[in-house]
């Protein structure tokens, strides 16, 4: 029996969470059962990682604005390609790709990463009704997403569904590499360490971070920021830190393929973002055993167990986290603590087989509800 053949469809191609969490779906899937062909809308970081994995993926460029033609080229590929199933992921291509699979008479799962702009415009409220109306399931990634997309977009609660995403934690087990990785950054042996990870965009939240690294400096002159990721705030982000006389402690480390090494070199985990879906560099922290110290929003409180785990935060609030951070360094048996509980919390409810599982499921029904209707 040949594989069902899904067409996942993506918009983006710069390095994020959505784009890891396809990359560990697509491997992960069982190859006996499943073909994955990848549309993408431009060439990048992305398609250079599934090419180098041996997938198969095809290159859709799509105009600004409404772009009818694009629905029919991707009706041309899933011909070519004879396509069973589709799964899109954000907001563009789960809508481009629900009038495509209605037209095709194919079944599209959705999948929505975070709740972005899709409430701020009546047109994309309709729009991801739409989408969730004619998907076998949208799938949210936290409850908070969902959640949202219930109350502020009107999404139909009957076709939604929550998959949390996952890792495999085994990469992050903590190693006896730290002394290297530190020096690599120019990091002395004893200095205490706190890091981010994440695309240097307003969201994440990274000038409050460096607000509360100033606070953290002046009662620990030693310690160390290190903030890996690239985007548009690098430059302003750098200024920031020099006119609150913290650059000595801050390293920016810019985009890093590395990130179990530097999670290595950490001794405490921050996340300030202001929105988050399901943050997959919060698990790889927790998987790598580091406490974790994280903004109450979005995903954060489903992953994050205030007190168990790490700690939650409000969001915007420089003061509670950097009270929190110098709290959790100067504690290191409680730091430890819940470094512990928080590797054995990714173990238990946030792995890579899960969420596989749970998708396959999904295309299970999906091809079984197909086989009834033809």
């Amino acid at each position: 029996m040949k594989p069902t053949t899904i067409l996942h469809l993506i918009e983006t191609w710069d390095p994020g969470g959505a784009e890891k969490m396809l990359i560990s779906l697509v491997t992960s899937l069982d190859t006996t059962h499943y073909r994955s062909v990848i549309c993408l809308l431009k060439d990048g970081w992305l398609n250079r990682q599934l090419r180098h994995r041996g997938f198969d993926t095809v290159i859709l460029p799509q105009r600004k604005g409404l772009d009818p033609g694009w629905i029919y080229q991707c009706m041309r590929l899933i011909r070519q390609k004879k396509v069973d199933l589709l799964h899109a992921h954000e907001f563009a291509m789960n809508f481009y790709g629900c009038i495509a699979a209605r037209i095709m008479g194919i079944p599209i799962i959705t999948t929505v990463h975070g709740k972005g702009y899709y409430a701020d415009k009546w047109r994309r409220r309709f729009a991801y009704r739409f989408v969730s109306r004619n998907s076998l399931r949208m799938v949210a990634v936290s409850e908070d997403v969902r959640h949202f997309l219930i109350t502020e977009v009107g999404a139909s609660p009957d076709h939604l569904a929550t998959i949390y995403n996952g890792i495999d934690p085994k990469p992050f087990t903590p190693s006896e590499e730290v002394a290297g990785i530190r020096k690599e950054l120019g990091i002395e042996g004893t200095a205490l360490v706190i890091g981010t990870i994440g695309s240097l965009y307003p969201v994440k939240g990274h000038g409050y971070l460096l607000n509360a690294a100033a606070r953290v400096a002046s009662v620990l002159p030693g310690a160390i920021f290190l903030i890996a990721g690239r985007g548009e705030l690098l430059n302003p982000l750098q200024e920031e830190a020099g006119k609150l006389g913290i650059i000595k402690n801050v390293r920016f480390l810019g985009f890093r393929e590395d990130i179990q090494a530097i999670l290595q070199a950490m001794d405490l985990f921050v996340l300030p973002s202001l929105s988050e879906g399901l943050s997959l560099s919060l698990l790889e922290a927790m998987a790598a055993g580091k406490p974790v110290v994280a903004t109450n929003v979005g995903g954060n409180p489903e992953v994050v167990l205030h007190g168990i785990t790490g700690y939650l935060v409000p969001p915007k609030d420089p003061e509670s986290l950097a009270l929190r951070v110098v709290e959790l360094l100067k504690d290191r048996s409680l730091a430890q603590q819940f470094g512990a509980n928080g590797q054995r919390r990714v173990y238990e409810r946030f792995r890579i087989e899960q969420m596989v599982k749970s998708y396959q499921e999904l295309y299970k029904e999906a091809l079984m509800k197909r086989k009834v209707i033809i």
